[in-house]
């Protein structure tokens, strides 16, 4: 029996935002083979989800009349038919439950989503979904793809011994997408942390040299803050995107420079037992 297909899976308000976010998504499920699902979802708020599963029918109605009309609009556009799927709930919950049974594997979301006026930060929801055996990643973005495909890629480096665990992605991404893998790490004075980002520096590189990945290495200029620097580096280089873990996504991006990400963050998580990868 064939198995099934993995998804990306892309929160849609019906938004110009959403659209970009497609964009990024059908690039990603081109190059891994996989198919792509948007995701209405009808917010609640926790206690009225755990009172009642007591659902809006007019509303999931009308939405799926919409869909109907976007899964055509993005095959005539794109040549993909995307499937669509409306859900009422709490966000957490209805993105937990899709993530561990409709067997996505990658999420891409515009920084906001709207529903009736009030905004959602899908970065918010995302941040603490790790499970068992899988480590999801997911992509915040903000502007449509700058090409038709992943070409640079910006890695910050630090003293975080959990950087190694970026290194399967670095090496994952550079072998699929064929993209260039720029590494740029802080300009550091306290010994300690030295020591520790020349453990990370070493170790690496002895994974990248192990499987032929052509990279490089930049040091952040002194003054300016680090995160600061990462974003202009990867603008300078016109960079694809910037891979960060994804408990490092509050130091990078705060909630004024998620609204205007020229480059598009992409967050994972430490392994549990196992990696999950995209394709």
């Amino acid at each position: 029996m064939e198995s099934l297909k993995k998804l990306v899976l892309i929160p849609w308000d019906f938004s110009e935002g959403a659209e970009n976010a497609l964009q990024h998504a059908i690039q990603l499920a081109e190059a891994g083979g996989n198919e792509i699902m948007l995701l209405h979802f009808i917010p609640r708020s926790a206690i009225q989800d755990f009172l009642t599963r007591k659902v809006n029918i007019k509303e999931i109605e009308a939405a799926n009349k919409k869909f109907e009309e976007v899964a055509e609009a993005t095959f005539q556009k794109y040549g993909v038919r995307p499937q669509t799927l409306v859900l009422e709930g709490h966000p957490k919950r209805i993105i937990r439950e899709l993530i561990t049974t409709a067997n996505v594997n990658l999420i891409v979301a515009y920084h906001t989503y709207m529903y009736k006026g009030k905004s959602y930060r899908p970065s918010t929801l995302l941040k603490d979904l790790i499970f068992k055996d899988i480590t999801l990643p997911f992509i915040i973005i903000n502007t449509p793809p700058k090409h038709t495909h992943y070409i640079e890629i910006v890695i910050p480096v630090d003293y975080d011994r959990k950087f190694k665990e970026a290194v399967h992605w670095i090496i994952y991404l550079a072998k699929y997408y064929k993209c260039n893998i720029n590494i740029i790490k802080p300009f550091l004075t306290d010994d300690g942390k030295k020591k520790q980002m020349a453990n990370n520096i070493y170790f690496t590189k002895k994974m990248l040299d192990g499987v032929g990945i052509v990279y490089g290495i930049k040091t952040a200029k002194k003054k300016g803050s680090f995160e600061d620097e990462v974003f202009k580096f990867g603008k300078i280089i016109e960079s694809d995107l910037i891979l960060i873990m994804t408990d490092k996504y509050d130091y990078f991006v705060d909630a004024k420079r998620e609204k205007s990400l020229e480059i598009p963050v992409m967050c994972v998580n430490p392994r549990v037992k196992k990696y999950q990868s995209f394709n």
